[in-house]
Parts: C-alpha cells; sequence; structure tokens
C-alpha cells in the first residue's frame, strides 16, 4: 500500500508543488492532493511515474511515516521572505536524516538525554542552567558544541542544501520519548553556525510548550545565545579590556567563537557602549565590506552522530548504499548528508585529502554498544 506522507515527503524534497508533479506525471492537481492524503491509491505506473519525478524509489513510497516534526515545537529560525517550498524542502529534509539516525542507532544503547526543559525563567538564568547540565565552565569559551550537545542526546540533523533565507530550526521530534532535533542547512559560516546552534538550543530548553508569540519566543532565543555563548561576567571583562576597535573586536572573534556583529550588539545590550558607538562600529564594518563577510576564520564544527553510527556497523569504508537501499532513500541524497558529517579521522584533525589508506579498527569508533536480547 502506497503512504501518502512518503509521496509529500519526496515531492517537498525534490522542491516541487503538488501541481509541479502533477504536470510531471501526467495527472491533475486534486489527484496528487488525494494521494497524499491517502483518499486515493495510485495506481502502479503513477507510482513508478512519482518515482521518477522525485528520483525515489518506488519502495519508498511504501513505507510508514517517519517520526513527525510537531507544529507547536517547529520553530524557524527564518527571514520573512523565505519561501514555504524552501521552509518544506528543509523540513522533510531533516525528517529524512532523522530516521537514518534512528533507524541506525537502534541497534545501540541510546545516550542519556541530559539537555533540561526550564520553562518560565529569564533566558540568561536558562543559559546558564543549560551550560552546567551539558558540562561546560560557567566563564569560559565553548569548544565542540554540537558534539557535546550529541553526546547529550540531542540530534543534529545537517541537510545539504544552502538557503539564504534559512539557518536552522529546532524541534521535540514525535517518538517516544520525545527527541530534541536541530536541523541545520549547510554552508554557514562557523561564528553563524555556533550562533544558530544556540539560538536553537534556547528554544528546545524553554520553548517546548510553545507559549507566546514568534517575536518574544525569538528574542528570548536570542537573549539565551548571547548568555551561553557570552556569558556575562567573563565578556564583560574582555569588553572592558581594551577600547572596542575592530581590531579588538576581531582579537575577541578569535576567542569566544562568534561573529564580530554579536560581540558588538553584546556590549551595547550590556550598557558598555553607546547606541552611538554601536552605529559607528556597524557603519566601520560595513566600509571595509564587513557586513556579509568577515575577517578572521572560526573553525568550521561538523556534527558527527550519523557517520559514528555507520561506521560501527557497517566499518569504516561503508558503501553509501548499504545503508539507503533498506531506506528507501537514494544513494545520492544520503551520501551528500553523510559528507557534511565528521569522520573518525576528521575528529582527529586529520583532514580528508591526508587520509591514509588504512584507518582505526571500526572496534574503536563508538563508545555506545550494540543492544543486547533484553531490548
Amino acid at each position: 500500500m502506497t503512504n501518502g506522507d512518503r509521496i509529500r515527503q519526496a515531492r517537498e524534497i525534490a522542491g516541487m508543488t503538488q501541481q509541479e508533479l502533477a504536470e510531471k506525471i501526467g495527472v491533475v492537481q486534486s489527484h496528487v492532493a488525494l494521494f497524499e492524503q491517502n483518499l486515493r491509491q495510485p495506481q502502479e505506473h503513477t507510482l513508478r511515474a512519482i518515482a521518477l519525478a522525485t528520483g525515489f524509489p518506488p519502495a519508498f513510497f511504501r513505507r510508514e511515516s517517519a517520526p513527525e516534526f510537531p507544529l507547536g515545537s517547529l520553530l524557524y529560525r527564518r527571514r520573512k521572505s523565505m519561501g514555504s517550498k524552501d521552509r518544506d524542502r528543509v523540513r522533510q529534509a531533516g525528517r529524512l536524516v532523522f530516521e537514518v539516525v534512528l533507524d541506525m542507532a537502534e541497534r545501540f544503547k541510546p545516550l542519556d538525554l541530559r539537555l533540561p526543559k526550564i520553562a518560565d525563567v529569564e533566558p540568561e538564568l536558562a543559559a546558564t542552567m543549560t551550560r552546567a547540565d551539558l558540562g561546560f565552565s560557567p566563564d569560559t569559551p565553548i569548544t565542540h558544541f554540537i558534539n557535546r550537545l550529541e553526546k547529550n542526546g540531542v540530534v543534529i540533523a545537517a541537510v545539504p542544501y544552502q538557503i539564504d533565507e534559512h539557518d536552522a530550526f529546532s524541534a521535540w521530534a514525535d517518538t517516544d520519548p520525545r527527541t530534541p532535533v536541530i536541523v541545520m542547512t549547510a554552508g554557514r559560516p562557523a561564528d553563524r553556525q555556533r550562533w544558530n546552534v544556540a539560538h536553537e538550543t534556547g528554544h528546545l530548553v524553554m520553548h517546548y510548550n510553545y507559549r507566546g508569540s514568534p517575536a518574544e519566543l525569538e528574542a528570548e532565543a536570542h537573549r539565551f545565545a548571547a548568555e551561553f555563548l557570552l556569558p556575562e561576567d567573563a565578556i564583560r571583562k574582555d569588553l572592558d579590556a581594551g577600547p572596542l576597535t575592530l581590531t579588538f573586536l576581531a582579537d575577541l572573534k578569535s576567542r569566544w567563537g562568534v561573529s564580530m556583529r554579536a560581540l558588538i550588539m553584546r556590549a551595547f545590550h550590556l550598557d558598555i557602549i553607546s547606541d552611538g558607538q554601536r552605529r559607528y562600529l556597524f557603519r566601520q564594518m560595513a566600509v571595509k565590506k564587513w557586513v556579509l563577510k568577515e575577517p578572521v576564520c572560526i573553525p568550521q564544527e561538523k556534527p558527527r552522530l550519523l557517520r559514528k553510527l555507520a561506521e560501527a556497523l557497517y566499518g569504516p569504508h561503508f558503501d553509501v548504499k548499504s545503508i539507503a537501499g533498506p531506506l528507501g532513500i537514494p544513494a545520492p541524497i544520503l551520501r551528500s548528508v553523510i559528507d557534511l558529517y565528521a569522520s573518525a579521522l576528521e575528529m582527529k584533525g586529520i583532514a580528508p585529502s591526508a587520509r591514509p589508506a588504512l584507518v582505526p579498527e571500526r572496534g574503536r569508533l563508538l563508545t555506545m554498544l550494540p543492544r543486547g536480547p533484553e531490548h
């Protein structure tokens, strides 16, 4: 039996509207709508046409639905100009990546979830408490942020799309128990990526019940990210250590791993500089054409979990088709996803181009243990 939710998922990942898919497969748009609502089953030749149009094999459309990201917890960080087609593509791709992680993780003991849920406190206090729960010191720059989240039970789903209007979104996935997920798109500078992940961590920690207007929730998540990445007591000392010139800000950027713009705004919100000084610094950055691309390169951090699971199950030289085939996922799509995740050698600082022919035995790559018979 064909699952209409899978037709919709494949269509939206392919970036098509119902009308566009209908034209490709030779039916009217209302038929596609009925297929996706499970109110009408496509004939076999129509299903083959859908597979050809979307790039997903027919077996994909017969699979049960993947866990959903409930709308109540789905908090997109996006500009108003973001189109619904891009939004749906990122969401559905995130669901697909999350499904791959769940499928492989089923064969291992689950990691403990240490991400707190904190309601009815100021975002700054929530950030301080979250730092402590995740094992970060209270007053030093955060390193290995994404990997620490993964080790504490947060799934980072990286999707291979670069969409200007979209950075990341977060959700408590509809699993039992619910799983915190951060979906992030590719191609973001590391300083922006770190802020995005901290912002979405704030949503997961504070907004799991989704109370308040979107504008209020976004403002709270920004306050959380600011305190989480730039704790007030520590950053005050650094900001007071010298005149706030662009050169000084560039030095602080390399230390704290956030953008110069974020440092300027933090200094402003902490009343270290006036609004006039804030605007002056931004004008200086504009003159130097640093608005879109700042100086000082922050090392990019890749998530690890998905590739780590694949290496443990299939060996360090795994064939992507062996993972994609049983799930009915096109191998090129899964390959582009896996490329966004760090290998064991990359985690040790060995660049992909410098990899030797032989790699460590796979038994040394994963600390999680396979599930025993009792599971």
